[in-house]
């Protein structure tokens, strides 16, 4: 899916910036999505002389992220819109119980046993000292 005009084409930078602002996309959103800077983004678009052309990587990633999101704003079908009802209607889950704990004296546990029952707990983080 072609979203830009090539590199070279004099329409590219009215083109890049038309199209960001189409998906919504500020130029910082822009530029953190395809890892450059928000400057970077800015001279792309700019129609004076500060503008710059893209690195064929970056330009690479700029279409590759364009496509992305219009992928992702595109408008869903009817038919599918007709199918959500029905999945959003589903029962919630119970939660499951936490597994019930061995029966341990602490004095008798070894070390695996104890971090064990600390994860089982909730524990994110184990610190043993002696």
């Amino acid at each position: 899916m072609t979203v830009l005009p090539v590199l070279e084409s004099p329409d590219f930078p009215s083109a890049l910036k038309n199209l960001r602002k189409e998906l919504q996309l500020s130029r910082t959103a822009l530029a953190d999505k395809v890892g450059l800077s928000t400057a970077a983004i800015q001279r792309y678009e700019a129609t004076d002389n500060s503008h710059i052309t893209p690195s064929p990587q970056a330009y690479e990633r700029l279409v590759r992220a364009l496509a992305d999101q219009q992928v992702k704003s595109a408008p869903v079908p009817a038919a599918r819109i007709r199918q959500l009802p029905a999945i959003m209607e589903a029962p919630p889950r119970a939660e499951q119980p936490p597994p019930p704990l061995p029966a341990i004296l602490l004095t008798d546990a070894t070390l695996e046993q104890l971090i064990a029952r600390a994860k089982i707990l909730g524990a994110k983080k184990v610190t043993i000292e002696f």
